[in-house]
């Protein structure tokens, strides 16, 4: 395992990307602490935090569109110039999955004590747990019945996306035109012609131009510039104006691309060291927030009345609720870390003592 991410050349942190993780994370803490609010009957939208829209679109799909957009032009960035497929999915596996079984079996156990029954578990098969080990049960829980506790669908679609990178990055940089209509291509048939029972925004090919686009990004080395962003501004404005009632998943796309283009202009006028080293703790922790949030917003949203408490009281619990997930998080981050430093200590000296004996 000293070998592991030997295909990668150590590279500056892009503030961007850090910046606008920062805010997609936010967005979808706040989406799913709003949702409480939509979801009452009768639904109650004004103790709502902020918004529940972004030009139109749900501030859900905008915060997906843009953790997309991201981790295309993450990706490339870190391997653009070189990428052992090998080396590349072991790094990914270890990314995603030892932190998602730590904090799905926390999870678990911590919702067997308080419900005293296995969460979630009803008509499901015991054999489909196999789907929430691999990642895939929040992507597939509307279509079949899962184990589903934590990670939602935006997961399993990160692991296809991870899956996909290797070839999408070799068609990007061999063939970008080629590449570029291809997308578009299977993006057309995804958004006007699919028709079957499985929701088109969870499909890969669906979301192809948010992350492609992310790798071109990179790849062109484009800077957004004042003109790039005022046009990327004025289509916000527009949708959110006419509110136009096409095609959610075309309206997601651009609204997705031209939001990731103004944040990024407006990365350039923040990036001071205060917003930068909050935006870099965000993005650090982004995927532990990512897998706590969901439990921790049901748990403590339940102990109140959303029907009956003050718009003010929805705001102090939502910051009470961010608190809660700060301290999560760091704790399932670090945890994580130790285990994961322990495992690896572990195999080496196994490997250390085979060589040994070998001598």
């Amino acid at each position: 395992m000293k070998n592991r991410g030997k295909c990668i050349v150590k590279k500056e942190r892009l503030f961007y990307l850090d910046f606008v993780r920062a805010v997609a994370a936010i967005s979808i803490i706040m989406t799913h602490f709003n949702a409480r609010y939509l979801y009452l009957s009768p639904p109650a939208p004004e103790k709502a935090i902020i918004t529940t829209t972004v030009s139109n679109i749900y501030i859900g799909n905008w915060g997906v569109s843009l953790f997309f957009i991201i981790s295309g032009a993450a990706l490339m960035y870190v391997y653009e110039e070189r990428c052992d497929w090998k080396r590349f999915y072991q790094k990914r596996f270890f990314s995603i999955y030892p932190m998602f079984w730590l904090a799905y079996s926390f999870a678990f156990l911590y919702l067997f004590y308080v419900n005293k029954a296995v969460p979630a578990a009803g008509e499901t098969p015991k054999m489909n747990i196999i789907f929430s080990i691999l990642g895939f049960d929040g992507l597939l829980v509307e279509n079949f019945p899962m184990f589903y506790i934590l990670g939602e669908w935006f997961l399993g679609v990160i692991i296809l996306m991870y899956l996909l990178f290797p070839l999408l990055r070799k068609l990007i940089l061999q063939y970008p035109a080629a590449a570029g209509i291809g997308i578009m291509l299977i993006y057309v048939w995804m958004v006007f012609f699919y028709d079957y029972n499985f929701s088109t925004e969870k499909i890969i090919f669906t979301r192809l131009p948010e992350i492609c686009f992310g790798m071109y990004f990179v790849r062109l080395r484009k800077k957004v510039d004042a003109k790039l962003a005022a046009g990327a501004f004025v289509i916000l404005i527009l949708n959110a104006v006419f509110k136009p009632s096409w095609y959610p998943n075309l309206q997601t796309t651009y609204v997705g691309i031209a939001s990731f283009l103004v944040l990024v202009y407006l990365s350039y006028h923040f990036n001071n060291l205060i917003i930068n080293k909050i935006c870099s703790i965000i993005s650090k922790y982004s995927y532990a927030i990512f897998l706590v949030h969901h439990v921790i917003i049901a748990r403590m949203t339940a102990s109140f009345d959303l029907a009956n408490i003050p718009v003010l009281y929805s705001y102090i619990l939502f910051i009470a609720v961010c608190v809660v997930i700060a301290v999560f998080s760091w704790l399932l981050y670090n945890f994580h870390a130790r285990v994961m430093a322990s495992v690896f200590q572990v195999y080496e000296e196994i490997r250390a003592g085979k060589a040994d004996k070998t001598v």
